[in-house]
Order: C-alpha cells, then structure tokens, then sequence
C-alpha cells in the first residue's frame, strides 16, 4: 500500500484505516503505525483523521441524523466488501459511501475540533492496550434447579435439563425454554437464573413470557405458574415481554421490596443494588410500579417510573426507550452520564474493577458503544471526555486528564 494522503478525508475513506482506528485487524494496526513513524509530517491531519473518525463512532457532537446515516453505510460496506460478498457487490455501496462521509466531514469538523482540539490519538498507547485487552461478554450463566444443583449453562453446550417434576429445560444457544407438558405432581419447584458479571442470557418461561437477563443479574421463577398470579423476583436488570393472560396477573418483585405488576406488555426493569435508582421503563402495554408503603404509579407506553433509593421517591418522567433497552439490543447508549455512571456498566460487561486515582472526574458523556467492542476499544472513546485510563489486569485505572 502506498499512501499520500493529505487531507482527514483521504485516511476516513480508506478500508485499511477504518480497520486500524477499530483495532479489528493486526495487520492494518502494525502498517499504520510504522506509516505515520515514516511520515512524521503527516502526523497533524493522521490525527484529525483519528479524532473525527471517534466522533463518528460514538455519536458525538449530537450529529445523530447524519451519524446515523453515516453508521448504515459503513456497516453496509464493511458488510458487501467482505471476503465472501459478492464480486460486483461492494460498486453499489461505494458511491453512496464515499458521499456519505465527506458530508458528515463537513457536519463534523467543527465538531471534532471542539471536542478533541490538543488532543492527540498515540497510536503506541493503543498497541500496548491491544496487548493487555479484555474481551466483551457473552453467552454465561448459571441455573439452580429445585434441588439446589447448580450447572452452568456456558458449559452445558445444547444439552437439555430435566426437573423433577417432569419440567424439560432446553438450552440453546444463550436461551433457556421450559416445556411443562410433561409435568406431574401439585408440588412447585423454583429455579433460578444467574449470569456472571460478562455474561448475559434468554429465557423463556413456562407460560411463554420472553426475558432477557443483562449482566450480573438473577431471576427467581417457578418451573410452572399456579395460583392467583405469576410472580418472579428479579436482581440487577432484565427487559421482559409478557404472555397475555387476564385471569393471572404477572409480577416482578424486587429485593427492595418493589413490585412491577402487570397483564401482557414489554418493559425493562433496571434494579442493580451499585445504582442511584431503580428505572422501570415502559415499552408497550401497561404496568403499575407498587411500593411497600402503598404509593403506586400506573405507567403508559414511552414512560419511565424512577425510584431514588435514598429518599424512597417515586416519580414518572419521559422515558428515553433507546437507552433504557439498548443493552439487550447489543450497544452502550448514554445521554449526558457521568463518568462513574459509564464505568459501573462497562465493569459489569468486561468483568473489571474500577479504580479511581483521586475524585472521581467530573466528566460526562453522549454517545454509544457496541457491546462487541473490546473493552480497550471501548475505553477510547473515554479519551472524548478527557479521561486517561490504563487496563491492569481485571482492573481498569481511571483518571482525569
């Protein structure tokens, strides 16, 4: 490759780039950085060409129309310009991308030099990250049947489970789905799903509710529904979608003694014991949010309730769907979050530790990472805000700049 690139645009339009700002490919990684150790003179508009690529990435500068545009077209190429696309297939795309971005160049680059003016991208900083990484989580969990046996689902590969009582529990590929038609027997077994920090996980319950458990979390349920109600008890966040069913209400109890109640609808409930408050957030249906002292909100589609641990008030608000359910949609979305906000789900996710030298900085941040990412990946777009950090271990060091 011989590269006489002059401008920012010339580096954001050239694959192998793209590949090193991602880190997704060793080789780009190892040629760009011996490229710009060669043309030291280049180094100026490498670095704009790093920084706007970052704002790109993670959405900032609140150029959510033209990102979004620009993040289509670039999966779309990345997509038809893969080995196995077909020949003709990536001369549709090219056109349309290469316009794509040099209009969002345009949009972006006041933008990229009010955000990252004086900073620079060292391109030695990411290679010795790339050697001390943590990869993102993934399919991980474990299930305590109703003799207390617990198995862990990572390992179990597609095997099926058989309670008791008869209950068949199949696992496959992320996704726990019990069977109850060949149950026998009045008596109720309780399991309960757990997933690690890192790891995430499916379920489909005996009355066909779907829920998705995010990381570090656990739920308690019956391997079939009796009685009066459907009740489960939910730790950390989960995103669930309810079976109908009038004649037996469905319940999500929470260890502070919260109830979510509903009759057939889609909500997530985020409930981790490390945050400031415990969001249920509405996506269709209806569900009243219950709490031990008897006050209680009745939610409407697009609304959140919030509840503040230290003052035990509950209030609803506008909810902000994308963000509240964008972790089971494969991404990081903040609107505006402080830094030990943004800190404390990325530990869940990478199974880290962070450590703070000195007050946690007064850093926020609007943007959004795939989950996928790993985490020194991830960690760059932390560079936005002014944060410094270093990965030890299964430990990340965060300071202010």
């Amino acid at each position: 490759m011989n590269h006489q690139f002059n401008v920012a645009e010339d580096f954001l339009l050239d694959d192998s780039f793209l590949r090193f700002c991602i880190g997704v490919n060793e080789h780009d990684v190892a040629y760009w950085e011996k490229w710009i150790s060669e043309n030291p003179d280049k180094r100026p508009v490498f670095d704009q060409a790093c920084r706007m690529f970052a704002i790109i990435n993670g959405q900032q500068g609140k150029l959510d129309v033209e990102v979004n545009k620009f993040r289509t077209l670039l999966q779309q190429h990345i997509d038809t310009t893969a080995p196995e696309a077909a020949p003709n297939s990536s001369i549709r795309y090219m056109t349309r991308w290469r316009a794509a971005a040099a209009i969002l160049l345009l949009a972006a680059g006041s933008a990229a030099w009010f955000y990252y003016s004086g900073k620079k991208v060292a391109t030695s900083t990411r290679a010795a990250i790339a050697q001390n990484d943590v990869l993102p989580g993934g399919a991980k969990a474990s299930l305590v049947l109703g003799d207390g046996t617990a198995v862990s689902l990572d390992s179990l590969n597609e095997q099926d489970l058989k309670e008791k009582d008869g209950t068949r529990i199949g696992n496959d590929n992320g996704k726990l789905v019990y069977d109850v038609s060949g149950t026998s027997g009045d008596k109720v077994t309780f399991n309960t799903l757990s997933t690690p920090r890192g790891g995430e996980y499916q379920l489909v319950l005996p009355d066909g509710s779907k829920v998705w458990l995010n990381a570090a979390s656990s739920l308690r349920f019956p391997t079939r529904f009796t009685g009066a109600d459907r009740t489960v008890v939910l730790t950390g966040e989960a995103y669930f979608e309810v079976a109908a069913n009038a004649t037996q209400p469905f319940q999500v109890q929470l260890n502070n003694g919260l109830k979510v109640a509903v009759l057939g609808t889609a909500f997530n409930v985020m409930a981790y014991d490390d945050e400031k408050t415990v969001n249920t957030t509405l996506v269709s249906g209806k569900v009243k949010v219950n709490q031990q002292n008897g006050n209680n909100v009745l939610l409407q589609p697009s609304e959140q309730a919030v509840l503040t641990k230290n003052n035990q008030q509950l209030q609803v608000s506008e909810a902000d769907i994308d963000k509240a359910i964008s972790w089971k949609m494969g991404t990081f979305e903040f609107d505006d979050d402080d830094l030990a906000t943004v800190m404390r789900q990325l530990s869940r996710w990478y199974d880290v530790n962070v450590k703070f030298t000195g007050p946690v900085p007064d850093k926020h941040y609007t943007g959004s990472i795939r989950k996928q990412a790993t985490l020194s990946q991830a960690l760059q777009i932390l560079k936005t805000a002014g944060v410094q950090f270093n990965i030890e271990g299964k430990q990340i060091i965060v300071e202010a700049k």
